[in-house]
């Protein structure tokens, strides 16, 4: 039955990923953490708000969702793998299930009242991290995901910098390929890119970084 299904259900256009992308850095270019500690969930529910208004993604037929439940449909009895952070719904028509393009959200650089952290191994090698994509529970099927970091003191070079060192130092764990193993994507100006090479083929996580 899988096998079946896996044959008429489509990837995400590939063509459709820079709108997406572009609309969260212009939204969030409007973001703002309410205090010091918010939480990552709180800012996404108002990022959510801000891209449902992008005009540019309304032109588009693609739907937008926060914390979607992804099951396993290899099993017979499907096992929840987790709930997406933002979940980009692909309009096909009568054809279902609709392909999706998937967002992680990590803070970064967080002032704790125990003290500053930059959470970058949450962000890189935590189980909600790029994690999610590594070990197979938000890419089966897919072709590329995206990370996005609200880094809280607006040190974006540094965040990126500290990104991409944790990227190399766990590059076996990560599945990454020969260096340049993190760097500015092609797809869109701003965009940083990493390739991964996991057993649905080489997977593509594109990484954005706001100041709030």
């Amino acid at each position: 039955m899988t096998h079946q299904a896996a044959k008429w259900i489509p990837l995400f256009p590939e063509e459709e990923v820079p709108f997406i992308l572009a609309a969260v850095l212009r939204s969030g270019t409007r973001l703002r953490k309410l205090h010091s500690t918010e939480l990552e969930n709180d800012l996404s529910d108002r990022l959510r708000d801000l891209l449902d208004r992008e005009p540019t993604l309304r032109d588009r037929p693609v739907e937008i969702f926060r914390e979607v439940p992804l099951y396993d449909r290899r099993r017979s009895r499907q096992r929840q793998v987790g709930r997406t952070d933002l979940m980009f719904l692909y309009s096909t028509g009568v054809s279902k299930p609709w392909p999706y393009f998937v967002i992680e959200t990590k803070r970064l650089h967080v002032a704790f009242p125990s003290g500053r952290q930059s959470l970058i191994s949450e962000y890189v090698t935590g189980h909600q991290g790029m994690m999610c994509f590594i070990e197979g529970r938000y890419s089966s099927g897919l072709a590329s995901g995206g990370m996005l970091a609200y880094v809280f003191d607006g040190a974006i070079e540094k965040a990126h910098a500290a990104i991409a060192a944790s990227i190399e130092a766990n590059h076996e764990r990560l599945r990454c390929g020969p260096p340049p193993r993190f760097g500015p994507s092609s797809v869109l100006t701003g965009v940083s890119e990493s390739q991964h090479s996991l057993s649905v083929g080489v997977f593509n996580i594109y990484h954005l970084l706001l100041p709030v």
